[in-house]
């Protein structure tokens, strides 16, 4: 029995390695992370409905606390405070946030560096919902989470899919074609 090859060739596709799912697996997550990051970012920021007022800082600090972490240990986190008071339609009111939804820091000095411009007496500009003045803030916005989640969301979805496409393409074979 005889095999003889000819130069004809056929197409075949293999089955596909569980790695590249994974892959695929990975990117699909790496986008809905971005995707929460954009609903992340657009709760940070304030509605341009609200208005401003001339207000000042009362005073700051640093609040520490802890934070349970996956393996039962507790992480040291530090929240900066600040206490400032503005006036709307003649009624004088004190606010506490910094911005919408401020996150604890893991690092005291992040914290530190978030109000270290703001000491007691300085002047401030106060953002607040007209239709309920005590909710206030003093930035229009805390983007640096929503913009990481972002970026590394779209970076690991993007290189993960194009791992993933790669994959497919190299697992398709090209064998020459065996006739007897």
């Amino acid at each position: 029995m005889a095999i003889l090859m000819t130069d004809q060739t056929t197409s075949k596709r293999g089955l596909f390695s569980p790695i590249a799912f994974l892959f695929l697996a990975i990117a699909l997550g790496g986008f809905v992370y971005a995707g929460l990051g954009f609903v992340g970012l657009h709760e940070a920021q304030i509605p341009d409905s609200w208005q401003q007022a001339p207000g000042q800082i009362v005073d700051t600090g640093i609040t520490v606390g802890s934070q349970d972490m996956a393996d039962g240990s507790k992480l040291e986190v530090f929240q900066p405070k600040v206490r400032y008071r503005y006036e709307v339609g003649g009624k004088f009111l004190l606010g506490e946030q910094l911005s919408r939804h401020h996150p604890m820091r893991s690092l005291r000095g992040v914290a530190e560096t978030e109000i270290e411009d703001l000491h007691q007496g300085t002047n401030v500009t106060v953002y607040f919902d007209p239709e309920n003045p005590a909710d206030a803030v003093l930035r229009k916005s805390d983007t640096i989470g929503p913009m990481q989640a972002i970026s590394s969301g779209l970076a690991i979805g993007l290189t993960c899919f194009a791992i993933f496409v790669v994959s497919l393409r190299r697992w398709r074979k090209v064998t020459p074609k065996m006739t007897a």
